[in-house]
């Protein structure tokens, strides 16, 4: 990102790209979702403050895209997000004759367990995948002073 805004409140704090569009939505359970996006492709945090296991999580939103997509790929990753370690998918499905493909990482603190899921085509890939990894990278979920044990 050579030019970037600082996202910082509900005790995270994160960096995008300058321009970006940013929306906070709130569902009827109060879970946060963050949204950003050039209006093109895009990437959403949601942080969900009753904690759901991470495994619940993944499940229903593999879910979802197992019942909307009758061909669909995911492979289980394992990865560190805000020091932490976090579990997932790489997804990749077709749609309107495209490949899309999809980014699930879910995490656990003190407080909420977030939520990461980015989406782009094929042919968008080469300039979002990098970026949107970027963004997730600069995640610090301790921005309330909470005291993160490895």
């Amino acid at each position: 990102m050579s030019s970037s805004e600082v996202y910082r409140e509900h005790g995270i704090m994160f960096t995008y790209p300058t321009g970006w569009s940013l929306e906070e939505a709130v569902n009827d359970g109060d879970d946060l979702t963050i949204s950003l996006t050039d209006g093109i492709a895009f990437w959403t945090l949601t942080l969900m403050w009753e904690r759901p296991p991470i495994e619940r999580v993944l499940a229903e939103a593999k879910t979802a895209f197992d019942e909307e997509y009758d061909e669909l790929d995911a492979l289980p990753v394992q990865e560190k997000i805000s020091l932490r370690d976090s579990s997932g998918y790489d997804i990749s499905f077709v749609c309107l004759e495209l490949i899309n493909h999809v980014y699930l990482r879910c995490f656990r603190t003190g407080r909420f367990t977030a939520f990461v899921m980015y989406q782009m085509t094929d042919h968008e890939q080469k300039y979002y995948e990098p970026l949107f990894k970027e963004i997730t990278d600069s995640i610090d979920a301790d921005q309330d002073g909470e005291v993160f044990i490895g």
